[in-house]
């Protein structure tokens, strides 16, 4: 049973936004286009479990995604954990194409694509420290000794997986996503012993979702962007060109010559993803490119937004709606 679902992609829609809002020129534009694909990439092939996780037995399996935690020193992410009484179980999803090749000796996972060499770091040193991690939080919280297997899925179908030694090992630890269910039933065969009672995978459960903290990163921090480099203004939903001007209490686009009435919605929420959830009426005719103070006055109240002060120093609290922002 899926205890803990994933996390609403927010990282995925700073990125994007900050992509929209960033000059064709930039000289970061690269590598957060880069970031956003591996991203997404991620993203999509956590997802695709979905199918042969659903081959596990509700009753027995508790099945958490998107796990952020913190051992006491550092924070980790895990995939995807599956608890059961027997063993816990950490996947750790790949979503690469092209030949993928594990070397050990260098440590290293090698991609190659179009005769091109890209060097990844190893994913089984990674869920080997994510294990590592994992148990001495644990042990912090007085968890019976409970052993920790650990699983990389591959999750693009067209990738080519080869080791360059320690074949064996190496392919007891990678799999591909459609062996899941098969694998697992390995695993239950190797741990026929109930380490934990049903009452300490609840209690485990309910602990691992309190102490989860999602990733909420400072995008233009991670990038060195300044929010003065940023383009202003106000997409256009038709064309997306940043071309709207405030006309009656309607949005124009001087480009296509379309109109909108609610287009700043996607602005301010991109305001509240990169820069700040708070905005002041300056601000707003900033961003928005807005030159009357009453009209944005009168925009910001007919959002019923949370306010605080008075005159030029009221500042507006901005709501961070993944599913307004994704329409």
């Amino acid at each position: 049973m899926i205890k803990k679902e994933h996390d609403p992609p927010l990282h995925l829609h700073k990125l994007s936004s900050l992509l929209d809002r960033l000059p064709s020129h930039h000289l970061r534009i690269e590598e957060v286009k880069e970031q956003l694909s591996r991203y997404q990439a991620g993203i999509a092939g956590e997802k695709s479990l979905g199918f042969p996780l659903s081959f596990l037995d509700d009753k027995r399996f508790s099945i958490y995604h998107d796990l952020r935690l913190f051992d006491g020193v550092h924070y980790f992410q895990i995939d995807t954990l599956v608890v059961t009484q027997h063993y816990l179980l950490i996947l750790e999803v790949k979503n690469i194409s092209g030949i993928l090749m594990f070397d050990p000796s260098f440590n290293q996972l090698i991609r190659i694509s179009d005769t091109k060499e890209e060097a990844f770091p190893n994913p089984l040193t990674q869920v080997e420290r994510q294990r590592a991690q994992l148990r001495a939080l644990l042990q912090k919280m007085n968890v019976p000794e409970v052993p920790i297997e650990t699983l990389i899925v591959v999750a693009n179908r067209r990738a080519v997986l080869k080791a360059t030694e320690e074949v064996q090992f190496i392919s007891s630890k990678v799999i591909r996503g459609e062996f899941l269910p098969t694998k697992v039933k390995l695993l239950d065969k190797r741990y026929g012993d109930e380490r934990l009672m049903v009452k300490d995978v609840r209690k485990l459960g309910r602990i691992l979702v309190k102490l989860h903290e999602p990733l909420d990163r400072d995008v233009l921090k991670r990038f060195s962007i300044s929010r003065e480099e940023l383009l202003v203004g106000v997409a256009c939903p038709t064309c997306a060109r940043l071309a709207m001007q405030r006309l009656h209490g309607r949005w124009f686009c001087e480009t296509c010559g379309a109109y909108s009435r609610n287009a700043h919605l996607k602005a301010l929420q991109e305001y509240a993803l990169l820069v700040s959830t708070e905005i002041t009426n300056e601000e707003a005719r900033r961003f928005l490119r807005m030159d009357s103070v009453s009209a944005t006055s009168k925009m910001l109240r007919a959002m019923n937004l949370q306010c605080e002060g008075i005159k030029k120093g009221r500042k507006y609290f901005l709501e961070v709606d993944l599913n307004r922002f994704s329409q």
